[in-house]
């Protein structure tokens, strides 16, 4: 049953896709969050500890959006070595950042490399999203980040965050989407181009037949009205520029955050684009990599 919540943001998207006419869907320079005048709150509290909730590796579940994440309670079916993952937690003021330690591998040298670089990616967020010219101000904006690994073994991890990111003085929080797939033995970050061709998932998303995960109509309808105002120029580029690792920037230290992100499950491709906040800021476009 959909929340009236999400009835009310459908009803929005008609007249913001006509003001959105002409934006770039991907690649454009990225805003700031609309300013208030007033200061977000913050609730939480400081913690010089992090805290630790073990889970299993999991992987997703059909038409879900979230797969399992019980507490020491597994799902997954993974080939090969299985590897365990527990969900951390970094935790500043009104600022929480979860992400996976894995455990369970021969060569602890190798793992402990992977859950740095694991860690380090799922904490880039603080200092490049939205734009890596002005880091996030932990002492007054909120962030809540989730992790959740969708599957985890000897050849590589999958790994998703969903949050939200509250700019102090923005009109509204954005809705943040990101993933991870690190290959075990070379480390190196899994990009939705080493998968599929850009080309081809840009025209796929602009497609009739394009799926989304969320299967909603509604908000497949919506969508159909932003492919109005996008491109396929502008969706290959996003594309092409998916994933992890984050590129440099023409000073050489400052990093672009992606407009995409992708992750591969049972035998599909799901990869985000960017969207209207009355639409959720993102969608997940799902491509059937058996049957297409």
């Amino acid at each position: 049953m959909k929340s009236k919540q999400a009835l009310h943001r459908v009803m929005m998207v008609s007249a913001l896709v006509v003001l959105s006419m002409g934006l770039s869907a991907c690649g454009g320079k990225k805003k700031k969050p609309e300013s208030a005048g007033t200061a977000a709150e913050t609730t939480h509290t400081e913690t010089k500890a992090a805290e630790t909730t073990a889970v299993a590796a999991v992987t997703e579940a059909p038409g879900s959006e979230k797969g399992d994440t019980e507490a020491g309670k597994s799902t997954a079916q993974v080939s090969g070595q299985k590897l365990n993952a527990r969900i951390d937690r970094y935790q500043k003021n009104g600022v929480m950042v979860e992400y996976p330690v894995v455990s369970g591998m021969k060569d602890s040298a190798q793992q402990e490399k992977l859950n740095a670089h694991l860690k380090e990616n799922a904490l880039s967020v603080l200092e490049n999203y939205p734009d890596s010219g002005e880091p996030m101000n932990q002492e007054k904006d909120t962030l809540n980040v989730r992790c959740e690994v969708l599957s985890a073994d000897a050849d590589r991890i999958v790994v998703i965050y969903r949050g939200d990111y509250f700019m102090e003085g923005a009109a509204h929080p954005n809705n943040l989407f990101y993933s991870n797939t690190v290959s075990v033995k070379t480390l190196k970050d899994l990009q939705l181009k080493d998968a599929a061709d850009p080309y081809t998932m840009a025209s796929y998303a602009l497609s009739e037949d394009v799926t989304l995960k969320d299967r909603n109509p509604e908000l497949l309808s919506a969508y159909r009205e932003w492919q109005k105002s996008t491109g396929l120029d502008q969706y290959q580029t996003c594309l092409e520029n998916a994933d992890f690792p984050l590129k440099k920037g023409s000073d050489g230290k400052t990093r672009t955050w992606p407009d995409s992100f992708s992750y591969s499950s049972e035998g599909a491709l799901l990869f985000s684009v960017p969207v209207p906040h009355a639409m959720g800021d993102y969608v997940i476009i799902e491509y059937d990599m058996t049957t297409k």
